[in-house]
């Protein structure tokens, strides 16, 4: 461990991870601790270049924001011997990593946290910097309850271009499903992150948890998790909906912005019926398959409208059935006309032949006789029934 950095005054790690170290050190010319990060270049191999170009990146983040829930940047500088740091303001307490390992966050925490981490991200994302690892362990707690986001070093800023469309970047039990499938990170992607770390902190469980990364990204980008109300008793419904929009796989069913999550998520908890259209409007958009509402007795079923049956295209081999079946028809209904007509001619036939019911005036009548019997009529071989 070195003994200084620059001016300051190094006193222990803090921590470290795969780009680098966070120590703490006191600056003596103002009397304050603060935290500094240095690159692990050790580590770097042949993404040394790549490194300090986030490294850098993330500098500039840190420098565009002023908020109470991000950590401040204080200063900058280059080691002769560690190369390029970054001064933080120290915060002590926990990361919220380490409070979530002790077990579920009751909903006054969990809001707090909401409401914390949603002002900073609206900050950012109003900065032009989406954050792209919004997770437990970036996440400061304050012994006085105090929520602060920290590491930008995979934060895009808009004016900086350092990844290529398309590539990942991030943990992806936390990455929205865009961001995993395509590379595509924005606010609302932000926002997806919020909600799977407020789920975590409420149900002590990821909403999307697997044995591996392949695992878990699949989760993401297919799985719907159960209700926090499953994991926590007695949960206002609302919240379940909160939820629900928040980690919509499409990110224009979600919030419009990471605050509004959190203001929504707050009255949800609160139990106010006001937020019940926030929270459920993507929901109402989506097309309904539930079945037919049954009829009641106010409502006849004769008087329910129907929906017209689907129409649905014959194929060529239909259309040839079809064509067969209605010329039969008509050959048929032909045939029949004709029979009749021919019956009603001989009708009338036999109906002139027979002598009249009234004689004629001044005739002498007739002798009665029994008429002759009829000769037997041919059949009409040729008529179809």
């Amino acid at each position: 461990m070195p003994g200084s950095i620059g001016r300051y005054q190094v006193s222990r790690l803090l921590g470290e991870g795969a780009m680098g170290r966070v120590y703490l050190a006191t600056d003596p010319e103002l009397s304050r601790q603060v935290a500094i990060k240095v690159l692990r270049l050790d580590a770097a191999g042949n993404a040394r270049d790549a490194y300090i170009a986030r490294f850098r990146n993330e500098a500039r983040a840190a420098a565009r924001l002023q908020h109470s829930n991000v950590v401040t940047l204080h200063d900058t500088g280059v080691d002769p011997v560690l190369g390029p740091y970054l001064v933080y303001e120290y915060v002590s307490g926990q990361t919220l990593r380490a409070r979530i390992n002790d077990g579920k966050l009751d909903p006054r925490a969990v809001v707090a946290l909401a409401r914390g981490i949603g002002a900073a991200l609206d900050a950012m994302h109003t900065a032009g910097i989406i954050h792209r690892d919004i997770k437990p362990d970036n996440i400061l707690i304050a012994p006085d309850g105090a929520v602060k986001v920290t590491d930008f070093g995979i934060a895009r800023v808009s004016d900086v271009q350092l990844t290529r469309d398309g590539q990942f970047l991030g943990t992806p039990a936390y990455a929205s499903p865009e961001a995993i499938t395509r590379g595509v990170y924005t606010a609302r992607g932000d926002q997806f992150s919020l909600a799977a770390v407020l789920y975590e902190a409420l149900c002590a469980i990821r909403p999307f948890p697997g044995d591996d990364a392949v695992a878990v990204s699949y989760a993401v980008a297919n799985d719907t998790p159960p209700p926090p109300s499953k994991w926590v008793k007695e949960l206002p419904a609302l919240v379940d909906a909160c939820f629900e929009r928040a980690l919509s796989k499409k990110a224009n069913d979600r919030f419009l912005s990471s605050g509004e999550f959190a203001a929504t998520l707050a009255a949800a908890f609160r139990g106010s019926a006001q937020v019940s259209a926030v929270a459920t409007a993507p929901l109402a958009r989506r097309p309904q398959h539930a079945a037919p509402t049954p009829f009641s007795a106010e409502q006849p079923k004769e008087q329910s409208p129907r929906a017209p049956a689907p129409v649905m295209p014959l194929s060529p081999k239909s259309m040839a059935i079809v064509g067969v079946v209605v010329l039969a028809a008509v050959i048929v209904a032909v045939a029949r006309w004709s029979g009749s007509d021919a019956r009603d001619d001989r009708a009338e036939g036999a109906a002139a032949r027979a002598p009249s019911a009234q004689p004629a005036v001044n005739a002498t009548p007739a002798p009665t006789q029994p008429s002759a019997t009829p000769a037997a009529r041919p059949r009409n071989r040729g008529r179809t029934r």
